[in-house]
């Protein structure tokens, strides 16, 4: 009790500063000529610079199944290869514009892929003291599958969500009845995530996937900077960054690479793309890939491995049946630092894929996997088809009339 109210204390400075942003906006609204346009609106969006997640596929599946129904995209127009990913489902609106903001005070459902982008101010304190100026309700479409504890960040009373998508029934056990969460049946829909309808579709390349996730203690991140995240000043002697760029020059790992024809793709996760320049390699079949020019479900669907760490990505890519391989190479140090570990799921017991903890192993394994034609082993294909709820191209339906009996409308 005593940490929350420190956590609420903490913050309000922040809200101080909130309350006077939204009720300035809200003033402004009065006099926006567009009101009606999005009146009753649902607003979409993933980070305001991308369009490549569960945002972008549930928008998409709207247009094109009901284009009669008020949907608007959030994205900064700047970001041309993304942009132009929805520019042509029409019905965009600049990310962080006047419209943007004036538009929150009409529309009745926010959607987003992640916690804090969707509004410039805190959800939650426009929930908690302004719902009386207009507070349209928020859906979280999620990111990812939950296997660490997750609850002091994503719980109800942190995040203000009405509607948490799950991806499968795991997901959804752990936020209806672990307390910590503080979420009600009827606040979680498990419908699968949007971006899994046609995600076995695609024609796959020689090239092998390397996609560790990020560490929350190696990097620099603020409100003000959460769409540029910069790595520490002492990043290059951390552990994370050795254990990597020891993988990239091995003699071993290049050797298989060129005995198999195969690439290796390297695309550190979005909190570590600005030390992207900081690794380095001597091989001629190491391509490095920044998100600018690269996005991950292209890269996934192209891959026939991929070697993770801890990362949630490790799901989405067995359940197209392809091998995942985690390499923890600093177990101890990330559960202390980042997420911390869920006493109900363990990789090692429950995972879709091998761990391994040493480079050596994690190169022997993947020699194997390479010489079994990249196949998944039976005992993970058979934990993929228990793991997933669906496994179906229905998902962004499901989802789309969870919304609907959220807000009260009936679906035709």
């Amino acid at each position: 009790m005593l940490t929350k109210l420190r956590k609420i204390i903490s913050k309000i400075p922040r809200y101080l500063y909130d309350s006077l942003r939204i009720v300035y906006w809200r003033i402004r609204s009065f006099f926006f000529t567009k009101k009606e346009i999005y009146r009753g609106a649902w607003l979409i969006c993933e980070r305001g610079i991308e369009a490549r997640d569960n945002g972008y596929a549930f928008f998409k599946y709207i247009r094109q199944q009901y284009p009669e129904k008020k949907v608007f995209y959030l994205i900064d127009p700047t970001q041309e290869n993304d942009f132009q990913n929805v520019a042509p489902l029409e019905n965009t609106i600049a990310y962080n514009s006047k419209e943007h903001y004036m538009a929150l005070f009409y529309a009745k459902c926010l959607l987003s892929t992640h916690i804090g982008f969707i509004t410039p101010w805190s959800y939650v304190c426009h929930k908690t003291f302004f719902s009386w100026l207009n507070c349209p309700k928020f859906v979280l479409l999620n990111h990812g599958i939950t296997k660490e504890d997750m609850s002091a960040k994503l719980n109800k009373f942190v995040t203000g969500v009405d509607l948490f998508i799950a991806a499968n029934q795991q997901d959804y056990n752990a936020l209806v009845h672990d307390k910590r969460y503080g979420y009600k049946p009827q606040d979680v829909a498990l419908t699968g995530y949007a971006r899994y309808d046609g995600w076995k579709i695609g024609t796959e390349k020689q090239q092998i996937l390397f996609m560790p996730t990020w560490r929350a203690y190696l990097v620099k991140k603020t409100i003000q900077n959460r769409n540029k995240p910069e790595v520490l000043p002492d990043f290059v002697q951390s552990s994370y960054y050795k254990a990597i760029q020891s993988v990239l020059n091995s003699v071993k790992m290049d050797e298989l690479l060129v005995k198999n024809n195969l690439q290796l793709i390297f695309y550190p996760h979005y909190e570590m793309q600005s030390a992207l320049h900081l690794w380095s390699t001597k091989s001629q079949h190491i391509i490095f890939a920044d998100k600018q020019h690269y996005n991950i479900p292209t890269l996934m669907r192209e891959s026939k491995v991929l070697i993770t760490d801890y990362s949630g990505v490790g799901f989405d890519f067995a359940y197209m049946y392809k091998p995942v391989l985690y390499y923890q190479f600093d177990q101890e140090e990330y559960y202390e630092g980042h997420y911390q570990r869920d006493a109900e799921y363990s990789l090692e017991n429950d995972g879709l894929g091998g761990v391994v903890y040493d480079e050596d192993v994690l190169l022997q394994e993947l020699q194997s996997i390479v010489e079994h034609q990249c196949m998944m082993p039976l005992k993970y294909r058979q934990r993929v088809d228990t793991f997933f709820t669906y496994h179906d191209n229905n998902n962004c339906e499901r989802i789309y009339k969870a919304v609907l009996t959220l807000l009260g409308e009936i679906a035709t």
